[in-house]
């Protein structure tokens, strides 16, 4: 079972706790066993995002008895097999965008959990960010996402600083995308409230900010 999902049985909206020791990006991953046959599990997942980031951006919900099979795929250790499932999925209808995404996440689980290639499943990470961003660079929601990802690829990394000056790059653009009271996002049939997104990727974007400030600036 992965810390991050929480369904919540009889509830419309699957809410994303977000924990400081762990990444907000978005995942597919709900509670295994009988929480299934009564959650609700998102269509296209592809980060971590918080609150009503997550019911913004994955509206499209439908009940299922199991999980995608990357989730169980990455439950056993075989990361390359859950990989290849989520662009598999592409063929469904999954956006590019949101599997990059996806498959960036798994290499971020599979950095947690291998110490001694770590660095290496970070820095796939971020090949599959920035791609991510490359492919959706007007959306918020895969930006955020970019933000998280690129937080946690720093804490990855023996020098993380790069990825901590780029995740703040990539929050601070995302919410540049949100100056208005809703943002319309290209592939979705409705507009969003920004201010609930603003509020989830400000103090995560202000814990990043404070690491580029002790660790990364330079002696003047």
């Amino acid at each position: 079972m992965h810390e991050y999902a929480l369904g919540l049985p009889g509830d419309p909206r699957l809410l994303l706790r977000h924990q400081e020791s762990m990444p907000s990006l978005i995942q597919s991953k709900i509670a295994a066993g009988g929480l299934w046959a009564t959650t609700v599990v998102l269509v296209s997942v592809g980060g971590y995002f918080v609150g009503w980031g997550a019911e913004a951006k994955y509206e499209d919900l439908i009940t299922i008895d199991t999980p995608p099979p990357e989730v169980k795929l990455e439950e056993q250790g075989r990361y390359d097999e859950a990989i290849q499932a989520v662009l598999d999925r592409r063929r469904e209808g999954l956006h590019e965008a949101d599997a990059d995404s996806q498959v960036a996440q798994i290499y971020l689980d599979r950095a947690k959990k291998d110490l001694a290639n770590r660095e290496k499943w970070a820095q796939q990470a971020a090949r599959y960010l920035d791609k991510a961003a490359a492919l959706a660079p007007g959306d918020p929601f895969i930006l955020e996402s970019a933000m998280d990802g690129f937080n946690k690829a720093g804490d990855y990394s023996e020098q993380g600083c790069p990825h901590y000056e780029k995740a703040v790059a990539f929050g601070e653009t995302a919410l540049a995308l949100l100056q208005g009271s809703t943002v319309t996002i290209e592939g979705h049939v409705r507009s969003y409230p920004t201010q609930p997104i603003k509020e989830g990727i400000q103090p995560r974007l202000k814990r990043i900010r404070g690491k580029v400030e002790a660790w990364c600036k330079k002696p003047s």
